[in-house]
């Protein structure tokens, strides 16, 4: 759109943030017209596996986009160790000196503490936090965000409801790799190979084949398929319209470890959406929609879906979960040479000679390049959707083809070849040239509010033959070449029968170009601050105190309390019997719990000092918000503690003034962010389950050793629920009626390990096949410092339940019990290795 296009009619366009994995890939978004970027800096960022930048090579970086008009978001979203605190401060203070216009951060604590120091640097809460509901964007705005982005899990009406009713801005996934689980909930990575989703070292779990097992025996792939957890490729392109209308601020792109011409393509297909959208009213047409898919899907595919945000609910694309192209069409015929291999089949799509393609045999998707095509007998170079040709590929890949293996193509490179060619976008800069005759060259050049002028030593002396003209002098203006801008206007004020060396006004046009980008370059820089993280307590004013950290604490240790998840409320007594000093139970039971039959034992429970927890939901959407706002009312006009786990119950807590803990979900990696929950109204905190013994030892040593009122917990028992997903994908065998209440469920993997599923409503839980036992290294539990330890019993008979609390409270006095039943199946999580 260009200046002369009238004011968009409908709305302002949201700005299309890119993914920057390289400086390569920043250029292709700065070619696809974003208007930001974001991207991480060495191993503090969600996605370690991309190239990212180098902390050396991150102001230059940020340079090339401020240049060209495109701001840059630091990805920091990553739950950050107590020991890496200070790193990760120094990343940012450069990264702030450097001009960076925002930092994206997962770590609450660290949020708090950029809050406080850099008042003036913008902070995105990141879709690592889980944030779903209005009540956790607030509690983010009064963290220090100015921006939230927002789980994927939500439709269009919720977020514009939330957009419509926060006071910050809200930010949105559109297109990309979607995760099977919640962003910030995933540990299958980092319960399968020690590297953390949650920290960007993620190996893709989800990805893999999985058999599904019901009762122990396996129900056939065609019930979910080979890859039942694996997700199709985001694309919300037909959708755009409703989404933009809900007032979205920020529409992002993933795909960091993507190419750069995939960021181009996604890039461009965004802004044009967008910009039609809000001049016109109207999305793209259907034609037009149909061939910027074609270019996506050749750049990377796997299946396109629209998403939750949709209205999808199944978001999955069960057949083949890596990317492999558009369908080409079927292996009619196969001949076979020394030379080659020829594919007769009927095309698809267009296709053109050396681009590449993927053939889906009966062992594996085989990936080669065609050699050549033939057509009605001869070789041509390209070939069109519609006809009828041979594929000539090697002969090695083509003894493993046979008649009807489907063909897919997956490297257009004609298509790649005219993004590269792409050029990078400019910014237009108006300019004044002012040649009087026997005055020095002078030159005036502004971009939106920034102006520079040069003056040359050139003084303009009168011509002896050809005069200057001023549309010669225009026309050398406007010839800026490699540099940020284009000329919007040249105006020229010269004297008559003047003379300039088309040299001097090339380098006079050079240098006022060059005074221009460095004038807008220096209005991002800023002073470093040198913060010590060792210094910092954030108060409940949200003011910075420079002192030590100390939550208080008891200076005599009591004995290790122990806690215990259960289901129900025979569970509940049982496990109070069996010695639990705290119990965690689903707030959906407080009714039950506090009816007649049941109070009066329940009232005996809290009289001898044992404390019953109601658990919140992991996920609460706004319209069930209003009904759990009420149950903890419930539950705090009775006087008992909630658990929660997202930001929304916690600030609800915070604001009804109702004690909590602050659930391991959480992803709490350090003191500060363990205290920015005591702060908010935390009794106790449960650090993260993907901390190592001597992580936990350092945050309980930076907490200090007086801590009366606030605990810190871990858990040493129980089955971990590896994720929590909207994709109901149990429902096509409840439908058919193949599952019942009590059958068991569980996705086995190739090595034989089995993962139970349930399902919850319409969302599906799936866990660890192995069992957390920490009873034999009770004494390493006690030496970290901790306060509680936490058995999660929530999926045990009560007998279990029983036996399992009895063996923990004589290992912690000290006597000797014997296994508990199927400890062959039990691991030490990541106490003694940690994740990456």
């Amino acid at each position: 759109m260009t200046a002369s296009d009238n004011i968009y009619k409908y709305c302002q366009p949201p700005e299309i943030l890119a993914p920057a994995g390289d400086t390569e890939a920043l250029l292709g978004a700065i070619k696809g017209a974003a208007d930001a970027v974001y991207l991480g800096v060495e191993d503090f960022n969600a996605r370690k596996g991309a190239k990212n930048f180098r902390l050396d090579e991150l102001e230059e970086a940020i340079n090339l986009a401020h240049s060209r008009g495109v701001k840059v978001f630091l990805a920091l979203n990553i739950p950050i160790k107590q020991k890496e605190l200070q790193n990760a401060l120094d990343v940012v203070d450069k990264a702030y000196s450097y001009g960076i216009d925002a930092i994206i951060i997962e770590d609450l604590g660290l949020m708090k503490i950029l809050s406080s120091t850099y008042p003036d640097l913008p902070l995105h809460a990141s879709t690592q936090m889980t944030i779903h509901n209005l009540e956790g964007v607030t509690f983010a705005e009064e963290a220090g965000a100015s921006r939230v982005i927002l789980s994927r899990e939500l439709t269009v009406e919720q977020v514009k409801d939330i957009v419509g009713r926060s006071n910050i801005d809200i930010e949105l996934f559109v297109h990309g790799a979607l995760c099977y689980s919640y962003s910030g909930r995933c540990l299958f990575s980092s319960f399968l190979s020690d590297r953390s989703a949650n920290r960007g070292a993620c190996t893709q779990p989800c990805r893999r084949q999985y058999h599904l097992m019901i009762d122990g025996e396996e129900a056939g792939r065609g019930m979910i398929g080979e890859y039942p957890i694996s997700c199709a490729e985001l694309c919300t392109l037909p959708d755009l319209d409703s989404i933009v209308r809900t007032g979205i601020k920020s529409l992002k792109i993933e795909g960091r470890m993507k190419k750069p011409e995939y960021v181009t393509a996604s890039s461009e297909a965004y802004k044009t959406a967008v910009e039609r959208i809000c001049k016109t009213g109207i999305n793209l047409s259907p034609q037009e929609i149909e061939a910027y898919e074609t270019d996506l899907a050749k750049l990377f595919y796997r299946g396109f879906t629209g998403g939750f945000v949709s209205g999808q609910r199944d978001v999955t694309h069960q057949k083949y979960s890596s990317s492999y192209g558009l369908s080409l069409g079927r292996v009619k015929e196969i001949s076979r040479s020394k030379h080659h291999a020829g594919l007769k089949i009927k095309l698809l799509q267009d296709i053109n000679d050396k681009d590449g393609i993927g053939i889906l045999t009966s062992m594996r998707m085989l990936g080669c390049r065609v050699d050549f095509i033939t057509s009605g007998g001869e070789r041509v170079e390209k070939a069109s959707k519609g006809e009828e040709v041979i594929l000539e590929i090697s002969p090695k890949t083509g003894k493993a083809v046979r008649p009807q293996d489907e063909v897919f193509l997956s490297t257009d490179n004609r298509l790649i070849d005219s993004i590269r060619k792409k050029k990078l976008r400019t910014i237009p800069a108006n300019i004044r040239v002012f040649a009087r005759l026997g005055e020095k060259l002078r030159i005036e050049m502004e971009e939106n509010r920034n102006s520079v002028s040069f003056t040359d030593d050139f003084v303009v002396p009168e011509a002896i033959s050809s005069p200057t003209t001023g549309e010669q002098i225009s026309l050398a203006m406007e010839k800026l070449g490699d540099t940020p801008y284009h000329a919007g206007s040249v105006e020229v004020v010269l004297d008559e029968n003047i003379f300039i060396p088309v040299g001097v006004l090339t380098n006079a046009r050079r240098q006022v170009a060059s005074l221009l980008q460095e004038a807008v370059l220096i209005l991002y820089k800023r002073e470093q601050k040198q913060p010590a993280a060792d210094v910092y307590s954030i108060q409940e004013s949200g003011k910075q105190d420079i002192k030590p950290v100390d939550i208080p604490f008891a200076k005599t240790r009591k004995r290790l309390l122990l806690s215990a998840d259960v289901s129900s409320t025979e569970s509940l007594f049982a496990a109070a019997n069996a010695g639990a000093d705290i119990i965690y139970i689903p707030i959906e039971m407080f009714s039950e719990l506090t009816e007649a039959q049941n109070n009066l034992h329940t009232g005996e429970l809290r009289a001898k000092g044992t404390e019953i927890v109601f658990v919140t939901p992991q996920v609460a959407f706004d319209h069930e918000i209003e009904a759990l706002k009420k149950l903890m009312e419930d539950v705090h006009r009775a006087k008992f503690t909630v658990a929660c786990s997202n930001p929304g119950t916690v600030r609800v807590a915070a604001q009804m003034g109702i004690p909590f803990v602050a659930q391991r979900e959480l992803n709490i990696f350090n003191n500060a962010t363990a205290y920015a929950y005591f702060e908010s109204g935390a009794r106790r905190v449960t650090l993260s389950t993907e901390l190592n013994l001597e992580e936990i030892k350092d945050i309980s040593s930076a907490a200090g050793e007086d801590r009366e009122q606030h605990q810190l917990e871990v858990l040493a028992y129980g089955r971990e629920l590896l994720l929590i997903t909207e994709n109901d994908l149990l429902k096509p065998l409840v439908d058919r009626k193949i599952l019942d209440q009590d059958s068991n469920v569980s996705l086995e993997d190739n090595r034989g390990e089995n993962f139970p599923v349930k399902r919850m409503g319409r969302r599906t839980l799936i866990y660890h096949s192995r069992v957390l036992d920490m009873r034999e290294h009770l004494e390493s539990l006690r030496d970290s410092g901790v306060d509680v330890l936490r058995l999660d019993l929530s999926m045990n008979s009560k007998k279990e339940i029983r036996e399992t609390i009895r063996a923990y409270r004589s290992g912690l006095e000290g006597k000797s019990c014997r296994p508990l039943s199927g400890s062959e199946h039990i691991t030490q999580g990541h106490y003694f290795e940690g994740v990456l």
